[in-house]
């Protein structure tokens, strides 16, 4: 009797379970989904008013008080945007939007992806609106394949209609214009999270590498062809008599790798042949001579050359001590300055030499009569190096160029030296610009930007020094981020600049 009673109670429990079910289901479909029972005419059902004929525009800039608005959004190949509805913080929508939905119309399903997750958004899609939309978007990413870029504009749009069961608003449309002709700069994200800036960067076999971070502890390679970004091994110093656990040790040899200023700015002694990469650091104990060092992009080996055999530091006024600039021409490295006492002295370009693994005759540079007198006010090998800009070797010539666009040019024939005054832009010593490359022919560096007749702390413009001596601004640096510290690495007919993001211009053939 227990048990058929204990049955019948187990039946009305769950016919009673059942319905509370039903009950519960349909309240919460009532209360969150269904919006038959509220009128066209009410607060939430109402749609909002769309100009006919609005468009979706770039992002506006808060800061900016009179931005100027396209109708057209520009993108270049890889660059992220967004198409917005009256900019940024500048009213939106800005009302409960959760009884609406959004039909977004693309005209083309196979140029504009989705950012988030990087694919193609198709020809139609319906979307539910949030609850509360302040400012109605759309995220944006266009990508080209490389045999692609160069071929021309193109030119897309879509539309978002807000729709619920009492109509549709006007269409917003957004106009895109993907900008594919002339000097095209294509964006690197997957490289973005790793592009620093200081770093030693070189080109091998089809890959680009970001090599010594952190002490050489972070390298990578990254396959030109494919876009895959690989880790490499740690180089590993303590084979050479570096003692990688002693924290004091280590950050001196990671300040010494990034030397170039006394603020631990980029790095900027190195130079490559083939698959050879050779820099010179001060020692990470004494910080009173320089080393050579050689690092091969196949082996993955580093070797340690020879010392740079001279008083190259005094050790006044502490802190860091930094290394010179180089340069390779005709297999032999060219290296300055050089000091052969502890104060001013005599000033030398050494030169080392790759066939004999030797360093061999020595160029005098005396700089009272070639260049402006230098002025002591603290450490003289410091000062003496943010003194000198810039180093480099075209048509066997070397150009040694100082503050102030005073140029030595040291003829590697004769080792006869010339100085004359040329046309280096804006070179402010206090704003640490970088160094240069060659190119082609021709040689690019970094000068600051000057804005107001003030040079800029941390804003960089690429000059292309031309044949008849003057310098303009290289054709390729059309954006980007253009930190201090940037590297610039040329593969035919593109230039990859990596440092704060990264970035492959394609210049105009």
């Amino acid at each position: 009797m227990q048990k058929k009673f204990n049955n019948k109670w187990a039946v009305l429990s769950a016919s009673l379970f059942f319905a509370g079910s039903i009950f519960t289901l349909a309240s919460c479909k009532k209360l969150f989904n269904n919006d038959d029972d509220l009128p066209c005419k009410s607060a939430e059902m109402k749609l909002p008013e769309i100009p006919e004929g609005t468009l979706f525009t770039e992002p506006i800039d808060p800061n900016i008080t009179n931005p100027v608005i396209k109708d057209m959004i520009e993108l270049y190949p890889g660059q992220r945007s967004s198409a917005n509805y009256k900019g940024v913080g500048a009213g939106g929508l800005e009302r409960d939007l959760s009884y609406m939905q959004v039909r977004w119309k693309f005209e083309h399903d196979n140029i504009l992806m989705n950012p988030e997750t990087g694919k193609y958004y198709p020809k139609e899609e319906v979307v539910q609106m949030p609850s509360f939309q302040f400012n109605f978007s759309k995220g944006i990413i266009t990508d080209l394949p490389d045999d692609q870029i160069q071929k021309g504009d193109i030119i897309t749009s879509f539309q978002a209609i807000i729709t619920n069961k009492c109509g549709e608003t006007n269409p917003i449309t957004a106009q895109v214009k993907i900008l594919n002709s002339g000097n095209v700069m294509q964006y690197l994200h997957e490289l973005s999270g790793f592009a620093r800036t200081g770093h030693i960067q070189a080109f091998h076999n089809n890959k680009l590498y970001l090599l010594f971070g952190r002490g050489g502890t972070e390298n990578y390679s990254y396959d030109i062809a494919t876009r895959k970004l690989t880790p490499l091994p740690p180089i590993d110093f303590s084979q050479h008599g570096v003692d990688m656990n002693n924290p004091v040790t280590k950050s001196r040899l990671e300040n010494s790798l990034y030397s170039g200023t006394k603020w631990h700015g980029p790095f900027t002694t190195y130079a490559q042949q083939d698959a050879k990469i050779y820099f010179a650091m001060p020692t990470e104990v004494t910080g009173r001579e320089d080393i050579l060092w050689e690092y091969d992009l196949e082996t993955l080996q580093l070797s340690k050359l020879a010392s740079i055999d001279r008083t190259v530091y005094d050790g006044v006024a502490g802190g860091y001590e930094f290394a010179g600039k180089m340069t390779l021409w005709d297999n032999k490295i060219y290296y300055f300055p050089l000091r052969k006492d502890k104060l001013l002295g005599k000033t030398y370009i050494g030169v080392f030499d790759l066939n004999t693994n030797q360093w061999s005759d020595e160029i005098q540079v005396p700089t009272s009569e070639l260049v402006p007198p230098l002025t002591i006010i603290g450490n003289p090998n410091y000062e003496a190096r943010i003194y000198f800009q810039l180093f480099y070797a075209l048509d066997n010539q070397l150009k040694l160029v100082f503050e102030g666009n005073r140029e030595v040019t040291c003829d590697l024939s004769t080792k006869s030296l010339s100085a004359e005054n040329s046309d280096y832009k804006y070179v402010d010593l206090d704003k640490r610009p970088t160094g240069g490359f060659v190119h082609d022919g021709d040689y690019y560096f970094l000068a600051n930007e000057v804005l107001g007749g003030v040079a800029q702390d941390n804003a960089f413009v690429l000059y292309k020094k031309n044949k008849n001596g003057s310098a303009g601004v290289a054709n390729f640096i059309a954006g980007g981020k253009r930190h201090n510290g940037r590297q610039f690495t040329p593969v035919g007919n593109t230039m990859f600049v990596v440092g704060g993001d990264a970035v492959r211009y394609w210049l105009e053939k």
